[in-house]
């Protein structure tokens, strides 16, 4: 499975490897995609930590995961932090 791909790329390149990161959010978007909004929440965050700290805050790969994270919040009825989390990409997208 891509889980089982994902494990072993994170093993062997880290989790702060481009491919890694790239395949985590190919997993998270194909999990919402499938409906299944809490895995895909549990692995965008990780993803966001880690792009965080190796890309920074306001870089766009970085943003892109951020508003991912928003619409799987949003489908899981959890309007609040999606709507807080949606103007914080805005925000920082229009200072970019």
């Amino acid at each position: 499975t891509y889980q089982d791909v994902r494990a072993i790329d994170q093993r062997v390149q880290g989790a702060e490897h481009v491919s890694t990161m790239t395949m985590t959010m190919n997993i998270a978007s194909v999990l919402a995609m499938q409906s299944k909004f809490q895995e895909a929440e549990v692995l965008l965050r990780e993803l966001l930590g880690v792009q965080q700290r190796v890309l920074g805050d306001e870089h766009p790969h970085t943003l892109t995961t951020s508003h991912t994270l928003s619409l799987t919040l949003f489908q899981q009825c959890m309007f609040g932090e999606a709507e807080a989390r949606c103007r914080e990409v805005l925000a920082a997208r229009l200072r970019v």
